[in-house]
């Protein structure tokens, strides 16, 4: 009976974290300025992340990133997030987001995404 309910259990986490998965691409796919209701919901608009953006601005997205999924995913709790460039993608901006996801009261999962900006500033996150 307690494997059925540990196994039920991690069903459980797995699937909360597809969510959290799921629901943080998409936030990161919205760019500032594209909602009606509040002009500073999104993130930068990263098209142009090889020309616009210069190593000094790389701690500022970091931080931005960071306050905007803390701000919009209430399940997870302090949010981190550095830039991690890949000399194999080099037209790709990444990011690794960690964080701690609250399951319980007082349970939290030291969870670690990777989040990649395509040359076209489409946003993918991945475990």
């Amino acid at each position: 009976m307690q494997y059925e309910t540990e196994r039920r259990g991690a069903v459980e986490v797995e699937d909360v974290l597809q969510s959290v998965i799921d629901y943080v691409s998409k936030i990161l796919n919205t760019r500032q300025g594209s909602t009606v209701l509040d002009d500073a919901f999104g993130i930068p608009d990263f098209t142009s992340a090889g020309v616009s953006f210069t190593n000094e601005d790389i701690p500022n997205l970091e931080r931005e990133i960071a306050a905007f999924v803390g701000r919009c995913e209430p399940r997870l709790h302090n949010v981190q997030v550095r830039f991690t460039p890949d000399p194999g993608a080099p037209l790709q901006m990444i990011f690794s987001l960690n964080a701690e996801l609250r399951l319980g009261k007082n349970e939290f999962l030291p969870v670690h995404f990777v989040t990649r900006v395509n040359p076209l500033g489409k946003v993918t996150v991945t475990q």
